[in-house]
Formats: structure tokens, C-alpha cells, sequence
């Protein structure tokens, strides 16, 4: 009869440990927070937060760090959680708020770093400077003045795929400072509206799902959206069905939050973007690809032609278009970025400096 008890004790002891162990990251106020990358203590993901900012199992793992551009990264003790929950701090390093002038371009000075995982190991990182004067009078579209980087990447195979990130991440910089709220007006194909839920949350949908949310917090706005959802529906109502179908068979997952600090008015205003956090990933053959690439804003200031050029030139004395992890880390420290987990740097420092083109 022990020998039986012992055996279903034991039993029941695998039972319990091979359960899913859930969390849940959400901030002060209790909003749940997307997004959130989760690794383990040696920088090996684990998974990404969903819309609800659950992950739905840390797969054994006993501490995991967490990260995200908007929030100080942790790393917790995943026994040591009440209900699975994490509570995240605000990130504020201090930007200050543009004075609108007469000038025809509003200069932008970026940090970026994006990561590249197939599966759960880091393939590709990169991280850089990329200074950008936005138009004003063509919807603030940026033109890039320079390209600073550092590109690490698993091997020499991945050299063309460090450039192919450093080109995605200028992409998303040349459109930054549009906000999502102008930008949803002119997807009228998409039949995505926003519709308040409150004072300081707003819903993003369309005829079929919600897509995101919009929350005001202490003189920020947060704005998270589900852009395949959005994308599959508009490309499928619009007679787009193959489109529809290969991101659906490819299991496309696009999301991004954006961060603008409010006016007085309590308003988002092109100037104001404090920064910005993509996740993509879709299905290959080699397995789950997943990208993430975070940009922030460093240096704002309304300027003219002669003036962004100026400071182009200024910017790139003593470059030669490549950095090191400790130049990277320099500037960091400059402009009160903040550090990375020490469990991400510990994976980046496995990987080959490669290099590609620069423009």
C-alpha cells in the first residue's frame, strides 16, 4: 500500500510540474503590457507576450528576464510570483518636449537595435544611430542623414540579413513620427476605427475584432496594435484573397507599440514620439522566425536645410560607418538609453561582427 501511495505521490508530483506555468506582465496601473520579450536567465527566448499580456507558459524555466522598449527590464524568480503576475516600471529618460517653429523638417536622432531569433536562439543583432530629417509638409516622411552601426550575427550566411534588419529598422524611422491615430484615418480599406472605451483608453477595431488599444498614462500615450489581424481582413474585403491566405499559412504575427508623449492639449503631435517597439514573426522551414527591433528617440529639433545638414556632418566626425559594442555602449549612457538585460548582452556577445553595405 506505501509503494502505491509513494507511486501516485510521485505521479502526481511529474503531473503538477509538467503543467503550463503562465504569466501575466501588465504596468503600475494594472494595463496588461504586449509585447514583452521572455527569455531565460542566458538570453534564449522563450516567447512574446500576446494582446492580453499573457505568455502562456515560461516552459520550465525558473527565472526568466523580461524586456520591452518601454519599460525596465527584470529579471524574476518565476516560483516567487503571485497569480504568474509581473508588474513592470516606466521607462522616462528625460527627451524634452519640441517647441514648434517655423522650419520646414523636424530632425529626428534615433537609437535602434533589432534581434533576429529562428526558434529560440539569436541569429542577428544590430544596433546603431540614425539620424533622420522628417518632411513636414509630406506627412513628416524621413529621409535618413546617416547610418551608424554595429552588426553581430551567428554566421558568415547572416551577414546579408544584419543589412536587411538595419534597412527594415530605417524603414520604420522614416515613418515614426506619423501616429497611428493619423495614420488609421487613411487606411479607410482596412475599416479600422478607434472608439473611446473611457477618458484615457481608446479601442482600436474593425468590423470583425478588436485590433488594439490606446492608453493615455502620466502625459503618455500607448498606442498597440495588431496589424496582420488588420491586414488579413482588409486585404480579404478587399478582394485580396491570396494575400489573405499566404499570410495565414505562413501564421504572420505582427504587432508594434508606439509611444508619443501628449501636449497640453492632451493631444499626440508628430514632434512628440518618445519610442517605438516592432515584433514580426511568421513560419519558415528552418523553424519560427521572430524579429523585434526597438528605436527611440534621442535628439528632436525643428531645423532647415542647411541646418540638418550641418548636423549630419557633425554627427559623423570620427565615424567611419561601423561601432563596437563598447562605442554602443557609450552612446547609451550619453543619452540615457537604457542598458540592455544582462541575459540579451550575453547572447549578443556569442555572435560574429559582420558587416554589410552602409549607405
Amino acid at each position: 500500500m506505501r509503494k502505491i501511495l509513494l507511486m501516485v505521490a510521485v505521479a502526481l508530483m511529474a503531473a503538477m510540474s509538467a503543467q503550463a506555468q503562465k504569466i501575466q506582465i501588465v504596468d503600475n496601473d494594472g494595463n496588461a503590457i504586449p509585447l514583452v520579450s521572455v527569455l531565460t536567465e542566458d538570453g534564449v527566448l522563450i516567447g512574446t507576450t500576446g494582446m492580453d499580456g499573457v505568455l502562456a507558459d515560461v516552459k520550465g524555466a525558473a527565472k526568466v528576464a523580461v524586456t520591452h522598449v518601454a519599460y525596465k527590464p527584470q529579471l524574476v524568480t518565476v516560483a516567487s510570483l503571485q497569480d504568474g503576475r509581473i508588474t513592470m516600471e516606466d521607462i522616462d529618460y528625460g527627451i524634452d518636449e519640441v517647441v514648434v517653429k517655423p522650419k520646414p523638417y523636424l530632425y529626428v536622432e534615433y537609437y535602434y537595435r533589432a534581434f533576429s531569433y529562428i526558434g529560440d536562439s539569436l541569429r542577428v543583432y544590430t544596433a546603431g544611430i540614425l539620424p533622420m530629417a522628417h518632411e513636414i509638409q509630406n506627412k513628416y516622411k524621413g529621409k535618413v542623414q546617416g547610418y551608424w552601426a554595429f552588426g553581430g550575427a551567428a554566421n558568415k550566411a547572416l551577414t546579408w540579413n544584419t543589412q536587411s534588419m538595419e534597412d527594415n529598422v530605417q524603414g520604420l524611422a522614416e515613418d515614426a513620427a506619423w501616429p497611428a491615430e493619423r495614420w488609421l484615418a487613411n487606411h479607410q480599406k482596412y475599416e479600422t476605427s478607434i472608439e473611446p472605451e473611457d477618458e484615457n483608453h481608446f479601442i482600436i477595431k474593425n468590423p470583425e475584432e478588436v485590433l488594439g488599444h490606446i492608453v493615455y498614462s502620466d502625459g503618455l500615450s500607448y498606442t498597440t496594435l495588431d496589424v496582420d489581424r488588420m491586414r488579413i481582413y482588409g486585404e480579404r474585403t478587399n478582394g485580396k484573397e491570396r494575400v489573405a491566405k499566404f499570410m495565414e499559412d505562413r501564421d504572420y504575427t505582427y504587432r508594434y507599440t508606439e509611444v508619443f508623449r501628449l501636449d497640453e492639449d492632451g493631444k499626440v503631435q508628430p514632434e512628440n514620439f518618445v519610442m517605438e517597439q516592432v515584433h514580426l514573426e511568421y513560419d519558415k522551414k528552418e523553424g519560427r522566425k521572430v524579429n523585434v527591433a526597438y528605436l527611440y528617440a534621442v535628439d528632436k529639433g525643428y531645423m532647415d536645410k542647411d541646418e540638418v545638414k550641418a548636423r549630419g556632418k557633425e554627427i559623423s566626425k570620427g565615424r567611419k560607418g561601423d561601432m563596437s559594442l563598447d562605442e554602443l555602449a557609450e552612446y547609451e549612457r550619453a543619452h540615457n538609453i537604457p542598458a540592455l538585460s544582462p541575459e540579451q548582452q550575453r547572447a549578443i556577445q556569442t555572435l560574429t561582427k559582420q558587416t554589410g553595405k552602409k549607405k
